[in-house]
């Protein structure tokens, strides 16, 4: 009996030993689990951090600085500025004389600036601007001498990269007329071969663009077509100085993002 009494107590001891060690078991892996936990938190975390920073990084992304547009030249501009401020480039300076000529935008200091006279083209200049369109020599077709207005724009395209290097300069195209011996312009063929000009000139130099309004103005004869001549052969109606407005500001739209 006493035997078998000391063998039960063995056992019990046994299995109370084995229960223990088991428990000890659990309580490691329950401790390895937890501890694991903890440490892939950061990881959570630091991804957290760093997709939140990225989302204030993005939201605070400086926008865009709008674009200072001057448009310069004769009539035309005048009627843009009269007419078409809803539907150019906010902000657009326009900057124009009847008849100016393109050696005048250079030496003919006819803008007055704080009791001061300075050129068309100082006055440009003073805005430091990032686009500049120029509409005009009408005047001057009818001297036949398209090489002496390429020489004024190599001047003013080099007077505006002095306070501006990444200006953009866009030369309109001149626009045809009604008919041949208007007074005070070229015939149809004069135009087209000081636009010729100024299209190989841009065409060759860097930030200075050709952009042809013809499109717009033409009947299928190459004249001034009837439904936008305004009666004195030369000038647009308000209508079509509209549609021209419209395609100057999609394409200085278009310009910006080049």
């Amino acid at each position: 009996m006493t035997d078998k009494r000391e063998e039960r107590i063995k056992t019990v001891r046994r299995n109370r030993l084995i229960l223990a060690a088991v428990a000890v078991v659990i309580v490691v892996i329950i401790i390895a689990c937890v501890s694991c936990g903890k440490k892939d938190e950061p990881k959570e975390t630091a991804k957290a951090t760093k997709t939140e920073v990225t989302t204030v990084k993005e939201t605070t992304t400086a926008k865009p600085k709008p674009r200072k547009t001057v448009i310069v030249g004769e009539c035309y501009v005048e009627d843009f500025k009269n007419y078409c401020k809803d539907l150019l480039p906010k902000g657009t300076e326009y900057i124009y004389k009847i008849g100016v000529l393109t050696g005048a935008l250079l030496d003919d200091p006819f803008i007055n600036e704080g009791g001061q006279s300075i050129t068309p083209l100082e006055k440009t200049a003073s805005y430091k601007p990032d686009q500049v369109f120029f509409l005009c020599g009408m005047n001057e077709t009818e001297n036949d001498t398209p090489q002496i207005t390429v020489k004024h724009y190599k001047e003013m395209r080099k007077a505006l990269k002095s306070v501006n290097p990444n200006v953009k300069i866009v030369i309109v195209s001149l626009p045809p007329v009604a008919k041949d011996g208007l007074d005070g312009y070229g015939t149809n063929a004069q135009i087209r071969n000081y636009n010729d000009a100024l299209k190989k000139y841009a065409d060759k130099t860097d930030d200075v663009y050709y952009y042809d309004i013809r499109y717009l103005l033409e009947d299928e004869n190459g004249k001034l077509k009837k439904d936008a001549n305004p009666g004195d052969g030369a000038h647009w109606n308000v209508s079509t100085t509209k549609e021209v407005a419209k395609a100057i500001k999609k394409y200085s739209d278009e310009l910006s993002t080049k």
